[in-house]
């Protein structure tokens, strides 16, 4: 075995296990399965080499060198493929005419007798000399694969390397030098080819390192900055030249063996202990501004849970962290239970503004890290996660808050201005940062909270006031009215008894006949508008009247919700008929609190009824106008442990850009035709799912209608 067969082996060995590894482990499968191939075909010249330089007859060499010539024409196609899918540059014509042109040459290397000429070399193999026939084909294809195709792609790297930042920049730098060494190794050989023999064999041990330093850069995305990695491998170079050579130098220097062993064995022993040594002095230069922001960090996520102010919370996270990690920007997105999403609350952005940072509940990044709960690199993010959401910034980094497993938040960071990419050490401090976030964060909730519990109590109070005085203003207002009602009346009397003790005076003047009928025609809309808003006054006490039993959980008729609520319905919107069709039987019990459910039946009955008229009004024409029939259907199904409460309508339905909104507080979609506040349905909600332990949601189509389900627990034993 000699110097050549051995390189190959090793060569072999390392290009085979990453093209395996990558083609059965590589994250990003169409980029690792191509390099993946790169390799296996570098392994497959690998292969031959070994063979042919291991044989002494020229028709086997003949034969292996052929075989080395398949990996020997596609590891340039299969490079420049990788490179473009990479670096995301389209080039589907050159790749093609590059893999057909690769056919070609292999089939000139199997069928074309002046192709390959061998020479017995070094009298140790056989090896290809160009010499001996000059076939053009074969300078043709060393020159176009092997100088141009290669250094097209090395330009494609070089101009995509300034476009890039953080891990991706990095990952680049890596690939970069990998493919100097690859280029450098196969060029020795072809060196031999034309006759020049001097870099051959050791060139082909670059072979053997390219795959290694690819194979390190795609499998692992979370690498070490390049500086440190040349740094190490630098010492590591130096000492050991050092251990290794300084025994053989004073060995022949004294010509004593006991010495140079000696000194072998005393370097060996502090050889580990140096490097170690200078290793850490010189990361700590080379990583001296890192180290110095991670400490701020850290101490800076101490004095976090003293802030009780959610927004000025997250604008001193995202100020901090900016000012201390000097990256693009930092944003915090904070889960808000009243919109069901994670909206944005806090942004520092140096150079330009982040795109919209909302998420849903069910949006595939909160999936992901409901599973997942450390920093991670955004590059390492499952495609599809990638792609769901877009910002007008570069992400880099994603730093979750969780507290007791509920995900509260996240953190984006961007890339470093000084374009070094986050290390694991980053991602460590960043998790430490957010577990003290999470904490300071879950403390300004739980004062937000507090502050809105109390205020909620106080409105209660003030309603519960409101309340009481309404008999009282009641009576008042009836009081005015029984006088105007008497007064009326006493004026329409009057009115005809002056009319029957003067009938000559009365037809002998036709201007007093008009002034009698028009003042007859008042006193009987006075009374007309008495007896009305008599019936107004008795509607809304019917449906504010609040007995003391009401104000808790007690079980009552179905029917005690929806009597009051038809009527002060058809008084707000003015109509004799309500259009509610009732599918239950009038026997039917409710467990819960009953003027909290005839508010939540109200408000359903008013929002059905409103987008009917939205859709009559606005959305139909004449025709259509007299062929529709309004319908609000309510139908209750008894369930063996609870009640479901069906509201339907054949109204205007809610759009879809609206179906996470219809629950939040102050967003209405209603028209101009009616004003809305926006805060019904919020109260509803927050009746049926906090006070009553059920649930309540919607089904709806857009122009065809909604439908409201709520469920409602049945009394229990305990209850």
């Amino acid at each position: 075995m000699n110097i050549f067969s051995i390189s190959c082996l090793l060569g072999l060995i390392s290009n085979a296990t990453i093209g395996v590894l990558l083609i059965l482990r590589g994250k990003d499968k169409k980029i690792s399965n191509i390099f993946g191939l790169t390799c296996l075909m570098a392994s497959i010249w690998s292969l031959g080499g070994y063979v042919f330089s291991s044989t002494s007859s020229q028709e086997v060499a003949m034969v292996w060198w052929k075989i080395a010539h398949i990996g020997m024409v596609f590891t340039p196609p299969f490079f420049f493929h990788f490179i473009c899918r990479l670096t995301g540059i389209r080039k589907k014509n050159f790749i093609t005419v590059f893999y057909l042109t690769a056919l070609f040459f292999l089939a000139n290397v199997f069928f074309s007798k002046n192709f390959i000429s061998l020479r017995y070399a070094f009298d140790q193999f056989y090896f290809i000399d160009w010499r001996i026939n000059k076939s053009l084909t074969y300078l043709f294809f060393y020159i176009l694969f092997y100088w141009c195709g290669l250094l097209y792609a090395f330009i494609l790297l070089i101009r995509y390397y300034p476009k890039t930042s953080g891990v991706k920049r990095n990952q680049i730098k890596y690939i970069l030098i990998g493919s100097i060494i690859a280029w450098l190794g196969p060029e020795g050989n072809f060196l031999l080819v034309f006759g020049i023999p001097y870099l051959f064999p050791y060139t082909n041990f670059f072979v053997i390192i390219y795959p290694l330093v690819f194979g390190y850069a795609i499998i692992k995305y979370r690498l070490i900055d390049i500086r440190v990695a040349i740094t190490r491998a630098g010492i590591f170079l130096v000492l050991y030249a050092l251990v290794l050579g300084l025994p053989f130098y004073f060995g022949y220097r004294t010509k004593s063996w006991f010495i140079s062993t000696s000194f072998a064995v005393v370097l060996a022993s502090i050889g580990p202990l140096i490097y170690r040594y200078l290793q850490r002095k010189a990361e700590e230069v080379l990583l001296a501004e890192q180290r110095h922001y991670q400490k701020i960090l850290v101490q800076a996520a101490g004095g976090m849970t003293r802030e009780h102010n959610l927004d000025r919370l997250c604008k001193l996270i995202v100020h901090i962290v900016k000012r201390t990690v000097k990256n693009e920007f930092a944003a915090i997105v904070v889960n808000d239970k009243s919109q069901k999403s994670y909206r944005l609350r806090a942004l520092r952005d140096s150079s330009r503004r982040l795109g919209d940072f909302s998420f849903s509940h069910k949006h595939p990044l909160v999936n992901y890290f409901g599973k997942r709960k450390e920093p991670i690199l955004y590059d390492e993010l499952p495609r599809n996660v990638r792609n769901s959401f877009e910002s007008s910034s570069r992400v880099d980094v994603i730093v979750p808050s969780f507290t007791e497993g509920k995900l509260l938040g996240f953190m984006f960071l961007g890339g470093k201005l000084n374009r070094q990419p986050y290390t694991p050490d980053d991602l460590n401090i960043f998790k430490i940062l957010s577990h003290q976030t999470a904490l300071a964060i879950e403390n300004c909730i739980f004062f937000e909270e507090f502050k809105e519990a109390q205020e909620r109590i106080f409105t209660a109070e003030k309603l519960a006031s409101i309340g009481g005085m309404a008999d009282g203003v009641a009576h008042q207002i009836k009081n005015r009215l029984n006088h105007f009602s008497v007064a009326s009346g006493e004026m329409r009397l009057e009115i005809e008894d002056f009319i029957e003790k003067n009938p000559n005076l009365i037809n002998q003047s036709k201007d007093l006949q008009e002034t009698f009928a028009y003042l007859t025609k008042i006193t009987d809309s006075l009374v007309a508008n008495v007896k009305r808003t008599d019936g107004v006054v008795k509607g809304i006490l019917n449906f504010a009247r609040t007995e003391e039993k009401d104000k808790y959980f007690s079980e009552f008729l179905f029917s005690d919700l929806i009597g009051p609520s038809i009527e002060l319905l058809q008084i707000k919107h003015q109509v004799s008929v309500f259009p509610l069709e009732i599918v239950a039987d009038p026997k039917t019990t409710v467990w819960g609190v009953k003027s909290q459910l005839k508010e939540v039946i109200y408000n359903i009955l008013d929002n059905d009824y409103e987008a009917i008229e939205e859709k009559r009004k606005y959305h139909m024409s004449d025709k259509e106008k007299l062929e529709f029939r309004p319908l609000i259907k309510l139908t209750i199904a008894d369930k063996r442990n609870f009640l479901l409460i069906t509201i339907s309508d054949n109204g205007v339905g809610i759009k879809d850009e609206n179906h996470d909104k219809i629950f939040a507080p102050f967003f209405t979609s209603k028209s101009s035709y009616k004003s809305g506040t926006g805060i019904g349905m919020y109260v509803v909600q927050r009746i049926i799912e906090e006070n009553h332990r059920g649930k309540i949601w919607f089904e709806t189509e857009y122009m065809k209608g909604t439908t409201f389900f709520i469920r409602l627990p049945k009394k229990t034993k305990q209850a």
